[in-house]
């Protein structure tokens, strides 16, 4: 059992609460505590004033104070729902100072900020930084998670690289811990005659089918407990993804890189735009 803590990135907007709430029910599933923090900064600038000018004061407690206020009431939620937590209150920028947080952190939590006029939650730049950047696998909860109860699953998107062992591995332990089904999803290329009406819809090729199953064999039998759900389906991996993880409990994706150098990708950078439910985006080849 990993012993790091969650680390969750607090702020003041709306979606903090609901990041919070998730990283509390992890944190109670991995029996670690919850790590609070947040990244403020003075408001200065680098003008060299006049030398008769009179320069007011920043009020460096004031700032202090509030960022240590918003932590309090994050502390606050996250012990009301059964998980231990502490908070910090860090002078830098919130993108520096949460990759650094993630090197000693067993997962990167971080919200959305708010919802846009359709209802979809807005990514912010933080958090689309960090989750490119960050060593440890982020979390960035677009939105509730769906529950078990449901049938709510942990969606995995795998491509049939090298990658899709380490992002297998990440689905199959949640899936395993919060007692859900898994769903493995490989995006087939879609038919574009098929898509403009001009012909059926042709059946992705067999051996999809085969190294599908193939790939997971090894977890079905190292995770007997997690129902498994292969799916092949012919659309693009972005738009493909984004469907099938609709009301379900986490969709799981990987970024390629060095956490210094990272970017993310298309299909990582579009279902954490678009995606309803809580996105983990796990570094793949020594991240």
């Amino acid at each position: 059992m990993n012993a790091n803590p969650i680390v969750v990135g607090v702020d003041d907007t709306p979606g903090t609460e609901l990041a919070l709430r998730w990283a509390a029910d992890e944190a109670r599933a991995r029996h670690v505590a919850v790590r609070l923090v947040t990244a403020f900064r003075y408001d200065l600038t680098d003008a060299r004033p006049p030398a008769f000018a009179t320069v007011h004061s920043v009020d460096v407690l004031g700032v202090r104070q509030v960022a240590e206020q918003i932590l309090a009431n994050a502390v606050d939620t996250v012990t009301a729902a059964g998980a231990k937590a502490v908070g910090d209150a860090v002078d830098g920028a919130p993108v520096r100072v949460l990759v650094a947080e993630s090197a000693k952190a067993s997962v990167l939590v971080l919200g959305s900020r708010q919802l846009s006029a359709f209802g979809s939650a807005v990514l912010g730049s933080v958090s689309t930084a960090v989750a490119a950047r960050s060593a440890a696998p982020t979390v960035v909860v677009r939105g509730p998670a769906g529950r078990p109860e449901e049938g709510a699953a942990v969606v995995v998107g795998i491509d049939g690289t090298e990658a899709s062992e380490t992002l297998l591995g990440y689905a199959f332990e949640h899936a395993s811990r919060h007692k859900v089904s898994l769903r493995a999803v490989l995006c087939w290329h879609p038919d574009r005659l098929a898509l403009m009406s001009w012909r059926a819809e042709p059946p992705p090729p067999a051996r999809v089918d085969a190294w599908l199953a193939e790939a997971l064999a090894g977890w079905r039998e190292k995770y007997p407990d997690v129902a498994v759900h292969p799916e092949v389906i012919r659309e693009h991996p972005t738009a493909g993804l984004v469907l099938a993880s609709a009301a379900q409990h986490l969709l799981v994706v990987g970024k390629h890189g060095r956490h210094a150098r990272a970017m993310l990708g298309s299909v990582s950078q579009g279902v954490l735009h678009h995606a309803t439910c809580p996105v983990a985006v796990v570094p793949t080849n020594g991240a």
